[in-house]
């Protein structure tokens, strides 16, 4: 008789042997463990969800399983150091692969903190407090277990993110297409996100039943980069925003400041009243205002208002920015005329508009919330007092290819893929289709920017479901889309799957490439309940404007020919499937989705 009462199945991992006890790094002796003492130490460690952030064995992305001598550095008590640059190996021994550093005290350094590359770099993890003066991190997911106190926290690209507990303390924190996690501001002087809003801070905010909750939000950028930073470091990027030059690295390996401390009168708004009373002054004169009652701009799922109202016997102006795209924050600023009172709110808000909570106080009220929507009401001015567009000709306005509106940047199309980079494939489509127009090239076909995956939650509203997508393209003139099914950190190793309008999600193409080519045959997908296809009516197709250059374009940049019938683009569409629909199906399964019988039947 067996007797396995207390058994507990375990996945069996071998255990990595070291190839030696200690390793001198950066002049400190480090231990040398292997994945499974790492994951003893940090396997545990959550985010603000309480959700594991390490798993050393399954993510062989950031730990991966396939180089030789795979080690973690642990130092069991504090350090200091003069400059740390992790790398994954030492000119000693550069045979070894270091995955990450562990300090289980304190780290001090006295000049910088640095990654190895923004692609991939070893993980930082301190479950102590870290004090330096410069910390630029990038390429793995760090973990900052004790506060940071710090000069200046710069984080680069999307293969980054960065988990602080406990107390903040800095002059700057800048986001460059990274996500921070923070618990704490005890004393920040600004935040600048150079794109889209990348930091999140945890919040206690009143619940409707009055009880207090921990929240994360996003926070909008509080300053622009020139605001603080010596204009010496500042760049304006190929879509006109301030971002840190390539010239401010040396300075953080010196252990000095890129920081302008003179120019506190701008980084502490001491003259925000002022400049707000004049804003609403001029802004009042506009003769926009005078024939539509506001000024308004809607740009790239921002909306930039300015607007006078009476509320309760009194008159008021306001100047507002609104951020949707998934993020739902409003920042605004009301002038009383009677009371010459200013009102400074920030607001989150929930699926219909309406604020779910919100932070508001005069224009002297401490908390880098208010910095938030003074820089909000600054930026709103500039754009509102900008001229605008000049308008088309309406014989340019009115063409078949204005169906979906491709006037975005690279930068807010990315915003769509989180933590993802996007395929270079992609971005080679992306500047021919800002070149060439939307649905110039190939029929009814355009990228787009979708904000909330209402039409992937029509299928399921369970959260693993619809996060294992990615929508990017218009598929069709009904309003198919062309989404990335999530299987791989890499997306060049995710295949393109359609989600018809009417019925039947499909998986249409192995790769982007494979998907361009697909396009090339300029006409648009057919997507029912039981099938998705390609089919060229040779007696009623008319050819796209821009035919001819796109497929000169692809077979220039990919190096084989466009597709000239319906039979090469159903081959295409069957490797897909032969490789992945069988897969794919039991994925739809697992959501109570159901499939067709045709490919019940594969």
């Amino acid at each position: 008789m067996l007797k396995h009462l207390n058994y507990k199945p375990q996945i069996m991992i071998k255990e990595e042997k070291v190839p030696f006890e200690t390793m001198v790094f950066s002049g400190i002796t480090f231990k040398v463990i292997n994945r499974h003492e790492a994951h003893n130490i940090i396997g545990d460690l959550t985010d603000f969800k309480n959700q594991k952030i390490y798993n050393v064995f399954e993510d062989t992305w950031r730990f991966p399983d396939y180089e030789e001598n795979p080690i973690f550095l642990l130092a069991e008590d504090d350090v200091e150091m003069d400059l740390f640059e992790m790398d994954f190996s030492t000119e000693e021994h550069p045979d070894i692969f270091i995955l990450g550093f562990i300090f289980k005290g304190n780290l001090t350094v006295a000049k910088l903190i640095s990654s190895y590359d923004t692609d991939n770099s070893p993980a930082l993890i301190v479950l102590g407090k870290t004090t330096t003066v410069n910390i630029n991190l990038f390429g793995s997911v760090h973990y900052l277990g004790g506060g940071l106190q710090c000069d200046t926290l710069a984080g680069e690209y999307n293969h980054g993110e960065l988990f602080v507990k406990g107390d903040l303390i800095a002059w700057l924190v800048y986001a460059d297409d990274m996500l921070f996690h923070f618990e704490h501001f005890t004393d920040v002087q600004a935040i600048i996100s150079s794109g889209r809003p990348d930091v999140l801070i945890c919040s206690n905010v009143q619940d409707t039943d009055g009880s207090i909750i921990t929240v994360e939000n996003y926070l909008p950028s509080t300053h622009k980069l020139s605001d603080i930073v010596d204009d010496a470091f500042v760049e304006i990027s190929s879509y006109g925003s301030e971002i840190l030059g390539n010239n401010y690295l040396d300075i953080f390996k010196e252990g000095l400041s890129i920081l302008d401390y003179d120019k506190k009168e701008q980084y502490s708004y001491t003259d925000f009243r002022n400049q707000f009373i004049n804003m609403v002054e001029v802004l009042s004169e506009n003769e926009e205002l005078k024939e539509n009652g506001k000024i308004v701009r809607h740009i790239s799922g921002t909306t930039y208002l300015f607007i006078p109202f009476d509320y309760e016997g009194k008159k008021y102006s306001q100047i507002s920015e609104e951020i949707s795209n998934g993020f739902n924050i409003r920042m605004r600023a009301l002038w009383c005329h009677e009371d010459e009172e200013i009102m400074i709110i920030l607001e989150y808000l929930d699926e219909n508009g309406d604020p779910k909570y919100q932070w508001m106080n005069d224009e002297n009220a401490p908390g880098i919330e208010f910095f938030c929507v003074k820089n909000a009401v600054m930026k709103t001015f500039e754009i509102l007092m900008a001229p605008e567009a000049e308008e088309q000709d309406d014989e340019e306005d009115e063409t078949e290819y204005s169906d979906y509106d491709s006037s975005f940047s690279l930068e807010e199309f990315a915003v769509q893929f989180g933590n993802y980079k996007l395929p270079e494939d992609l971005v080679k489509l992306y500047e021919f289709e800002q070149e060439h127009g939307v649905e110039s090239y190939t029929e009814c076909f355009g990228l787009t920017i979708t904000e909330e995956k209402t039409g992937i939650k029509t299928w399921s509203e369970e959260e693993e479901f619809y996060n294992s997508f990615i929508e990017f393209a218009g598929a069709n003139g009904s309003g198919s889309s062309y989404a990335y099914w999530l299987i791989d950190k890499d997306l060049n190793n995710c295949p393109i799957v359609v989600f018809g309008d009417e019925g039947g999600v499909h998986v249409v193409a192995e790769s982007t490439r494979k998907l361009i080519q697909l396009l090339t045959l300029d006409t648009e997908i057919s997507v029912d309940f039981d099938s998705a296809y390609f089919y060229k009516d040779e007696e009623y197709y008319e050819e796209s404007e821009n035919k001819e250059e796109f497929q000169e374009w692809f077979k220039e940049q990919f190096g084989f020919d466009a597709i000239e019938s319906n039979e090469e683009a159903d081959e295409i569409v069957a490797q897909a499937k032969r490789k992945y629909k069988q897969k794919f199906n039991d994925f739809l399964v697992k959501f109570d989705i159901e499939i067709s019988e045709e490919d019940d039947d594969e």
